[in-house]
């Protein structure tokens, strides 16, 4: 398949995130990001913020945000302390520079020909850098409240249950990577969308993990998108068949 470089991408979608602090019971504060909307141009985006009310065609879940950040260095992150009583699912959201790894995330949307993808995370604790990701993640744990940092948790369940809505019957993809300290997180997600039909590139470490969709190689890359492609379009068949089953009975 054609492999689009990041320069081409950047022409074609724009993407929006919503940045914020959590502010934690013991005081302390974290930056995050809760979500990035990916967009073309046949999304309305003279109004960003009205995209977070909008149903995308497809979400992608993946580890955290990584080094994404906002493209105006005079942004101030809100103040959010979970729960939250706001009842609007409405999100401020600015214009983004996104991590490396949501080009491949783009790479799939050309292929399939969507418009509007919604990434949320595992975690909204924004490292680029796995390790120290993860120590955070662990420490975090062992606070009252610390939690929070996750869509996934049982406080933000409304919050999740609007970001997972789509205009489009597709599955939902999965990419967070191998990382065994990332079994709890991952664990904590898949409960909360049992119900869904999922497409991951499956993982031999553990089964709650999945390849990484952006490892350093290029040809690594053409390997993951070839296999998320193919378990998106065999999704999609296997539906179609189910569908025409129904309309025979």
């Amino acid at each position: 398949m054609e492999f689009l470089y990041a320069a081409e991408l950047k022409k074609q979608f724009t993407c929006y995130g919503h940045f914020y602090e959590c502010l934690l019971m013991n005081g302390e504060r974290v930056k995050c990001r809760s979500v990035l909307e990916i967009v073309d141009a046949t999304i309305p985006q003279h109004i960003p913020s009205d995209i977070s009310e909008m149903q995308p065609d497809v979400v992608v879940i993946m580890m955290n945000p990584g080094s994404s950040h906002p493209k105006d260095i005079f942004h101030v992150d809100e103040d959010i302390e979970y729960p939250s009583s706001a009842r609007s699912m409405r999100k401020e959201l600015v214009l983004t520079q996104p991590d490396n790894t949501q080009y491949q995330v783009m790479r799939v949307a050309v292929r399939q020909g969507w418009h509007h993808i919604r990434v949320l995370n595992l975690s909204d604790l924004r490292d680029p850098k796995s390790g120290s990701f993860l120590q955070k993640v662990e420490e975090l744990s062992g606070i009252i409240g610390g939690h929070v940092h996750s869509i996934f948790c049982a406080e933000r369940s409304a919050e999740l249950a609007h970001a997972l809505k789509r205009r489009l019957n597709t599955p939902i993809l999965l990419g967070w990577g191998q990382d065994l300290g990332l079994v709890p997180l991952a664990e904590q997600c898949m409960k909360q969308i049992r119900e869904e039909t999922v497409c991951t590139v499956a993982s031999d470490v553990h089964p709650l993990l999945n390849a990484h969709p952006s490892p350093m190689l290029q040809s690594k890359k053409l390997q993951w998108l070839e296999a998320m492609n193919r378990e998106v379009e065999q999704t999609f068949e296997l539906k179609s068949k189910k569908k025409g089953d129904s309309a025979r009975e």
